[in-house]
């Protein structure tokens, strides 16, 4: 008996109708649905911490805007599609077809979890790299520490780094202050 059940392919067009009216929050990748489950608290301060930083450091500016994990963003190449939720997310171009937004963002980040760690570091990495997201921060909640997915050039990151409690991480001329972050 397999341990996996074959799924049909779902096309984008299908998955919006489908999650039209369902309660529970869902992403899609290319024929493929997700369903999320609720965040831990711990998991909520950290993404809760990073947005309000992040809009603090864009005071005074006039056109970009960050969100959190309600706003889905849209990537659609010439054969695949895929809309994410991430958990923090600024947008500098407005974008927006409905409530979802179909721009490329500044930057997006993931909070780790158990159940999204994976799709995180590998699936949402590559779309992100793949379509132009300028900047990919990955939480590490447990670890305490953010790591970097910047200077995209051609669909590939080409910095990468890993910022622990103890450094300074500056986002449009600002320190996002990590032990702020991560304080418990």
């Amino acid at each position: 008996m397999p341990l996996a059940r074959e799924y049909d392919y779902i096309s984008y067009s299908e998955y919006l109708e489908y999650t039209r009216n369902l309660e529970q929050k869902t992403e899609y990748s290319d024929g493929e649905i997700f369903y999320m489950s609720p965040t831990h608290p711990k998991h909520n301060k950290v993404q809760n911490r990073l947005y309000m930083q992040l809009e603090n450091s864009l005071k005074e500016c006039n056109k970009c805007e960050v969100y959190t994990s309600d706003v889905a963003v849209k990537f659609k190449g010439e054969e695949k599609e895929h809309q994410f939720e991430p958990d923090v997310m600024v947008e500098c171009d407005g974008k927006f077809s409905g409530s979802i937004y179909v721009g490329i963002p500044t930057l997006v980040i993931e909070v780790l979890s158990k159940a999204t760690r994976d799709r995180d570091k590998g699936l949402k990495l590559n779309v992100y790299e793949q379509f132009g997201v300028k900047q990919y921060w990955i939480v590490n909640i447990d670890l305490e520490e953010i790591t970097v997915y910047s200077n995209n050039v051609n669909g590939k990151y080409k910095s990468i780094v890993t910022y622990t409690k103890e450094m300074t991480l500056m986002w449009n001329n600002s320190n996002i202050d990590l032990n702020y972050i991560f304080n418990k």
